[in-house]
């Protein structure tokens, strides 16, 4: 069965930068006052990660878009059981999740991700 098109997203790895970096704002509006996170500390991890690309938006080479691509997934992927185990989930937090795999080149996984980071299943925004 092929791809839904909403699932056939190019990687930008600038636009991902973006997208991590609302990940930590919508956290920490989600956070008790100074509370211990480390939810918190991988997404601010998975900012310094991709920032090259937030200050040079010009896509790297293909190789070098693989390798980053498949190392901000596993970031992210770790980020999501971290925002469940603390509890942080919310329908921004999980529409920010699923921006940041989509960005990543893994619309259906974020699709997915999103959810369990606390996207609202029935939010007109997600793809069906």
């Amino acid at each position: 069965m092929p791809e839904q098109p909403f699932f056939q997203v190019p990687i930008n790895l600038s636009h991902a930068a973006t997208v991590a970096t609302r990940i930590v704002s919508r956290l920490v509006e989600n956070l008790p006052s100074k509370h211990e996170s480390e939810a918190l500390s991988q997404a601010e991890f998975l900012v310094s990660e991709l920032l090259p690309y937030r200050i040079d938006p010009e896509e790297p080479a293909p190789a070098e878009a693989m390798v980053v691509q498949a190392h901000c997934l596993d970031i992210a992927r770790h980020l999501v059981t971290l925002i469940r185990e603390e509890k942080l989930q919310s329908d921004r937090v999980g529409q920010s999740v699923r921006n940041l795999f989509e960005c990543l080149g893994a619309g259906r996984e974020g699709s997915v991700k999103g959810l369990e980071a606390g996207e609202d299943p029935s939010s007109p925004q997600r793809p069906t």
